[in-house]
């Protein structure tokens, strides 16, 4: 369940308006705990919960200033000043985090036999460090006045650019989600609670994620068949 995990918590990384704070403390924790499944497959994966690690402590200490410049409880300057530092301190753990964690899938759809992935995890690495790098180079205030219309629009611009880099990530992460099949998933099995809702809840959970694991064995027998009947093809040849 690895990759379901991170995809929510990925999904929490959208906000950067409205109580970013808030938001990321739990998005870099959900990360954090995915990461302790992911990061047992391969070296970028493992430096990427480390990086999680990291962010989480920070995103604890973005929360409590937030949450003190919400009761007023921070000077007017302290607060300006915290809140030009912490997005762009975040957005330096968020480059770290997207280049270990989608150069880690990367490999793990290369070890699996993937292309579709691997070719996709790529291109969303090579996104995400533009992406970052330019929010990184906006952040520093070192343009004249007279820029300052046309920084207005390249905000707007680089805005719409981050939230499509962010989508594209999503949909790669569910991608890994429908397709890499994880050990455990295969050898999880799940406890009688003793609450017929959530029993419930977790047999139409576990019918679904049958339900993937049957496409996955069917993916993967289509494709050993493509390959053997390519060998055939240039066998006779």
């Amino acid at each position: 369940m690895g990759f379901g995990i991170l995809f929510f918590g990925y999904l929490l990384l959208f906000n950067t308006m409205v109580y970013a704070g808030f938001t990321r403390f739990f998005a870099y924790l959900t990360i954090l705990y995915a990461m302790t499944k992911l990061g047992l497959y391969n070296k970028d994966l493992k430096r990427a919960f480390t990086t999680s690690a990291a962010a989480a402590v920070f995103g604890l200490g973005y929360f409590v200033c937030e949450t003190l410049s919400f009761f007023d409880m921070l000077s007017p300057d302290i607060s300006d000043s915290l809140f030009r530092f912490l997005p762009f301190t975040a957005a330096i753990f968020e480059l770290f985090l997207h280049y270990f964690l989608l150069r880690g899938l990367e490999a793990m759809a290369k070890e699996t036999e993937v292309p579709m992935l691997q070719v996709k995890a790529f291109r969303n690495r090579i996104f995400s460090l533009v992406y970052y790098a330019l929010y990184l180079l906006a952040r520093f205030e070192i343009f004249p006045e007279s820029a300052k219309q046309i920084l207005f629009y390249s905000s707007v611009v680089l805005l719409l650019v981050g939230i499509v880099v962010m989508f594209l990530n999503a949909k790669l992460i569910y991608g890994f989600y429908m397709w890499i099949c994880l050990p455990e998933d295969l050898e999880m099995n799940r406890k009688d609670t003793g609450i017929p809702a959530l029993n419930r809840l977790g047999k139409w959970l576990d019918d679904m994620e049958e339900r993937r694991l049957q496409r996955r064995r069917e993916s993967d027998a289509a494709y050993r068949e493509e390959k053997r009947s390519k060998k055939e093809r240039k066998k006779k040849k």
